[in-house]
């Protein structure tokens, strides 16, 4: 497998293989974070936010004359365009939001109870002056929350959260994934849970056994993993998972959860994942030694 490169993530580095395909998922606050590569210029992006506001003033509400509500104006371009999510809502809103980033445009869409209306405005607002624009082949050096090619310059504490599935080449049986989030509760980690965790892992496929059951940290990110393996039928059968439970309200020790499976599917042989546990345990090392917090991320005191 050919060279690796560094993807910035939320506020984390990983190196991923080169030739991988990646496909990352981000929440800011709780709400997706969607990015909009077809809508470039602000003409595209003015005709996008006015299509989605005709729509809503066309949809009929049961106590209203619309599911229209109402048009907020952010900083930069940046829209809200407040509804009601169904016909019969008169407590629970929809707030569809556009930011304007450079040529880049992203979509924010979250649904807001009525006494939470000026808290998700002034959220708005704040976030419609936030968003930096990454530039093609850099690393971000600010401190803030990346999605791709933009980066969201806030450090207070907030449930953000992302996913990165990773296919890699030549290997479609392999199912890799790493996920974190941040906890705002202290959990127990995977040794904690590993009674109840292993033996549901060792029963997945006939002859299950321990290839590892350790503590693994990654420079101060404190870890745990189990990796148990097995042939069946004379395919081998891999489910690894890498946990490192995080700390409570802390932007920059967030919840990480790594894990890669090859269990049953339509390949009944290896030819489409790992020619032997070697393969398996080098790439599996190298991507989750490369988990770290990116430089600066959360800002001062990190």
């Amino acid at each position: 497998m050919q060279g690796w490169r560094t993807l910035a993530i939320g506020r984390h580095l990983v190196d991923v293989p080169g030739n991988a395909t990646v496909i990352p998922q981000w929440q800011y606050n709780g709400v997706a974070i969607n990015l909009a590569d077809d809508v470039r210029t602000d003409a595209q992006f003015d005709e996008m936010v006015n299509e989605r506001e005709r729509v809503l003033r066309a949809g009929k509400h049961d106590k209203y004359d619309s599911l229209f509500v109402r048009r907020v104006p952010h900083a930069n371009r940046s829209v809200t365009l407040v509804s009601w999510p169904e016909a019969s809502d008169t407590y629970v809103y929809l707030f569809d939001t556009y930011f304007r980033v450079g040529n880049q445009t992203i979509l924010y869409s979250g649904e807001v109870t009525e006494d939470r209306l000026e808290v998700a405005r002034q959220t708005r607002d704040a976030l419609s002056q936030s968003w930096r624009l990454i530039e093609d082949g850099t690393l971000p050096q600010d401190a803030g929350f990346v999605a791709r090619n933009v980066l969201l310059a806030r450090t207070a504490f907030n449930p953000e959260s992302w996913t990165l599935a990773i296919r890699l080449a030549g290997k479609p049986d392999v199912a890799l994934r790493i996920a974190t989030y941040a906890r705002s509760v202290d959990r127990p980690g995977l040794r904690e849970r590993a009674g109840g965790i292993l033996p549901s892992l060792l029963r997945s496929v006939a002859g299950m056994h321990q290839l590892r059951n350790q503590a693994h940290d990654v420079g101060p990110i404190a870890a745990h993993e189990i990796l148990v393996a097995g042939t069946e039928a004379g395919k081998r059968h891999y489910a690894f998972k890498w946990e490192s439970p995080g700390k409570a309200y802390e932007l920059g020790d967030p919840h990480i959860n790594v894990s890669m499976n090859v269990t049953e599917s339509d390949y009944t042989t290896n030819e489409a994942s790992f020619a032997d546990d070697a393969e398996a345990l080098e790439i599996w090392d190298r991507l989750v030694d490369s988990i770290r917090l990116r430089p600066g991320a959360v800002g001062p005191g990190e």
